[in-house]
This record gives C-alpha cells, structure tokens and sequence, in this order.
C-alpha cells in the first residue's frame, strides 16, 4: 500500500474511534429520552440466519458459536457442526453431530473446509483487544473474512449479520461497518441475499430499511442497525 494511503487509512481508524465516545454519548442521550436500543436484535439475526440453513448432509463452522443456538439448529438440518468459539465452550447441551472448538480465527483456524459457514454477529469484534480475550489487530476483522472465506467449499455459502451504520469503531466492544468499511469486509465474497434492518424509534421494533438509511443510522457501543448476508466466494463466480 503507498505510504501516503497508509497515513489515511490510519487518520481515519483514528478517528472513528476517536468518535467512539460522542457517538456512545448521543446514543445514552437517546435511551433518556427512550430512544431505540439493541432489545430484540438476536430475533431478527437469529430467525435470519435459521431460515437459510441448508439441510441435508454437510459441514458447517458456526464461527463465534457462543451458546451454539445456531450450532443445534445446523444440526437438526443433518449437518457436521463444529462450534468455533476463541473462548472456552458455553454449550449447555450435548449432541453427535456438534462438536465444539476452542482456538482463534487468526492463528488456530479449525481444520477442512465448510459448505456453509455460519458468522453471527462475531465478526466485528476480531482485533478488538479488551474483549473475549481477542488480540489487538487493527485489520483483524478483514484479515478473519479472508480466512473463513479459504475455509468455505466451492459452492459453499456464509451466512453473516455485522453491526451497520455510519462507520465506527467501539473499542473494545465492536466495529460498525458503513459505506467505507462495509466494502473491505464483503471483499472476496459475493453477495447473494442481503437485507438491512433499523429501529424504528416510534413503534420501538425492528423494521426492514433501505441501505442506504440503515448506513446512515448513528450507532455506538449500545445500539446500531443490522446487515444481514448469505455470500459465496467471488471465485466461485469467475469459474462459472
């Protein structure tokens, strides 16, 4: 990268996290007044991701499986699961066809390759130091998309939901992906579903939203809007 792009690319990580602290203000500000928070936002990942779970036998990672809700689901389709976690396992249940990991995305990747890659809501904390034990790595997040997209078959798909609004980046808690970073995470991948969802501060649920208003949505380390994707590898494409 030209030594000039890399001043820019560091004055603006710089400053969106510098922004960090008014945008969590506003947003404090916002929950007085009893203005939209983040209830409600697992329903709409979770029901999003749970629909387009394939069936049928298959492998798939379910990459910061946390309490591995979507691990089980994958596996009452017939699917393999391993249940990724950086974290020691928090899996309450037992089942054959899930087995938990723990090891970090960037240095342990788990073994094989995937037809389908679950990545709820994990993402945006990768290089985020201070939390889940994750190193500091400004770019670890697009570093990890590069990874899990070396993890996935041919014609193999991720099903990923990311914070989105105007882009920000919350130390230590999580990265808001807007018209600038959104662009670096998807790089590689090809988009074949996407939907986009914000609070409505009236009616205080969750609604459809066009793109561009859920990039506009000023979020911080308690609220933002959601992006919601299926993608496939672009070189899956460039052999079509």
């Amino acid at each position: 990268m030209p030594p000039l792009a890399k001043i820019r690319r560091a004055g603006l990580a710089g400053t969106l996290a510098a922004g960090g602290a008014t945008a969590i203000r506003a947003s404090d500000r916002l929950r007085a007044r009893g203005g939209p928070t983040l209830a409600g936002d697992r329903w709409v990942e979770w029901s999003f991701c749970a629909a387009r779970l394939s069936s049928g036998e298959g492998r798939t990672l379910d990459f910061g499986a946390d309490i591995g809700f979507l691990a089980l689901a994958a596996a009452h389709r017939g699917h393999q699961v391993i249940a990724f976690d950086r974290l020691p396992s928090s899996l309450e249940y037992t089942h054959e066809r899930v087995t938990a990991v723990q090891g970090d995305i960037l240095e342990s990747p788990p073994d094989g390759q995937f037809d389908q890659i679950i990545n709820c809501s994990s993402i945006e904390h990768v290089g985020l130091g201070g939390r889940y034990g994750s190193p500091d790595a400004r770019d670890g997040d697009l570093r990890a998309m590069q990874v899990l997209r070396d993890l996935l078959r041919p014609g193999g798909c991720m099903i990923l939901t990311v914070p989105v609004g105007r882009d920000l980046i919350c130390q230590p808690y999580h990265r808001i992906y807007g018209e600038e970073r959104l662009p670096r995470l998807l790089d590689g991948y090809a988009v074949a579903e996407s939907q986009f969802w914000r609070k409505d501060p009236a009616r205080r649920q969750w609604v459809a939203s066009p793109r561009e208003s859920a990039l506009m949505e000023v979020g911080s380390e308690r609220f933002y809007a959601l992006g919601l994707f299926v993608l496939t590898s672009a070189a899956d494409n460039t052999k079509k």
